[in-house]
């Protein structure tokens, strides 16, 4: 694998971490409109992909992405409002990256896709609602400063729009324009005039720009990344490594074998006499159960990984019932092995669906009940005995017993003589 292929494996495992937390923020986002922070995080993770996707020449992912950055760019800037129908089109720009990416890895590409409709509704609410038009004498001087200097608020710096494990601030010794210029003879001139066409709003990462120029190669800039990387020093990333599943599955199974060797050896110590050999035996032991419980402990999961996903698909299904329900969580930090993970996430789900569609009534059926029009579900996870337990529960109507006698008689499961029973 070369180092253009590092970079693209690294894109998308961190945009497919990014595109999670997406779903979860847009819907924080959907009821907490003025939170400015969770905003300005949206902004910026769909501000990397679309650079990084730009300097990849992914130019389908960077359409998409650059269209959805300029409706969140509005949004940041208080030109307009989050409602239900910009939060819907942000969301279906989520599934649309995340299938490009999943194209990306399966075939090296994007796939033929036509992504107009989507483009066109994006931009389409970028438009502002009409409001009444003023007169230069009652603009407010601040207004017309500001929008003098927002396109250049809005430009990118050099290094933003790289993956986190490959990005800097822009205000390092060893950006990539300095070190392009060290290594690659790139003048002080070219990079300021590559900075520049960012300013007037170009998207692409400043080494895409010198390359188009001519004046650096596309090794240069691979090399220039790592470079950087390399300059950041010790940080929050260098403590962590991700790793394949199956290298964890296959030293999960390298561990089962020696603890089998572990116990015939000990089975033998504690027939001889030899007290060498029944301390090294002891030490064996020892070791071996300590090398287990680390192993176990890294392929441990909090359950939060799966239950993240719930919000989107609690949002999607009342939207579509004409439901209204909030998700609440406890004890998202249980964890459990990744194999129990992946095995109980459909079932979860299914649970969830359920929960929505046929358990929570819709709001003018709960006001006549007294109840308040948003339905709740409940997720609960805790240790217990020795294991966990997991809890999901809504506040709807429950089961309509003679409803469920009913189907089941005519399913000829039960006798109608139960009917009553």
């Amino acid at each position: 694998m070369n180092d253009s292929d590092d970079i693209v494996k690294e894109f998308l495992v961190e945009s497919g971490e990014n595109l999670d937390r997406l779903d979860r923020d847009l819907i924080t986002l959907e009821k907490n409109p003025n939170d400015r922070e969770i905003l300005a995080s949206i902004f910026r993770t769909i501000h990397t992909i679309k650079g990084t996707s730009g300097f990849l020449a992914f130019n389908q992912l960077g359409a998409v992405t650059h269209v959805g950055e300029s409706l969140l760019g509005r949004l940041r800037d208080g030109q307009l409002k989050l409602n239900q129908e910009i939060t819907s089109a942000l969301l279906a720009m989520v599934d649309a990256v995340r299938q490009m990416l999943a194209s990306i890895e399966a075939m090296g590409g994007e796939g033929e896709r036509d992504d107009s409709a989507l483009i066109s509704r994006l931009t389409s609410l970028q438009k502002a609602p009409e409001a009444p038009a003023k007169t230069a004498a009652e603009t407010p001087a601040g207004t017309a400063a500001r929008s003098e200097v927002a396109p250049v608020a809005e430009s990118s710096s050099e290094t933003a729009a790289l993956p986190s494990a490959i990005s800097q601030p822009a205000n390092s010794p060893s950006s990539i324009g300095d070190i392009l210029m060290q290594r690659a003879g790139v003048t002080p001139a070219e990079v300021m005039l590559a900075a520049e066409k960012q300013k007037e709003g170009d998207p692409r990462h400043m080494g895409e720009i010198l390359v188009e120029q001519g004046v650096a190669r596309p090794a240069d800039v691979v090399e220039a990344l790592h470079q950087q990387q390399a300059a950041r020093g010790q940080s929050a990333t260098d403590s962590t490594i991700r790793l394949d599943v199956s290298l964890l599955d296959q030293l999960m199974n390298l561990v089962g074998e020696l603890v089998l060797a572990r116990n015939q050896i000990l089975q033998f110590a504690n027939s001889t006499e030899e007290s060498g050999l029944v301390a090294t035996s002891q030490r064996l032991n020892l070791i071996t159960s300590e090398l287990q419980e680390g192993v176990m402990k890294t392929r441990m999961q909090p359950i939060g990984n799966i239950w993240s996903k719930f919000p989107r698909t609690v949002r999607d299904l009342a939207l579509g019932c004409g439901k209204q329900v909030r998700v609440e969580m406890e004890g998202k930090e249980t964890e459990l092995d990744k194999t129990l993970i992946e095995a109980i996430k459909d079932p979860l789900t299914h649970l969830v669906r359920n929960s929505v569609d046929h358990g929570i009534e819709r709001p003018e059926v709960r006001q006549a009940a007294g109840k308040d029009p948003e339905g709740r579900l409940f997720l609960r996870a805790f240790h217990e005995g020795g294991q966990v337990n997991i809890e999901i529960s809504d506040d709807g109507a429950g089961l309509d017993h003679e409803r469920i006698r009913n189907k089941a008689v005519q399913k000829g499961l039960i006798r109608p003589s139960r009917r009553a029973a």
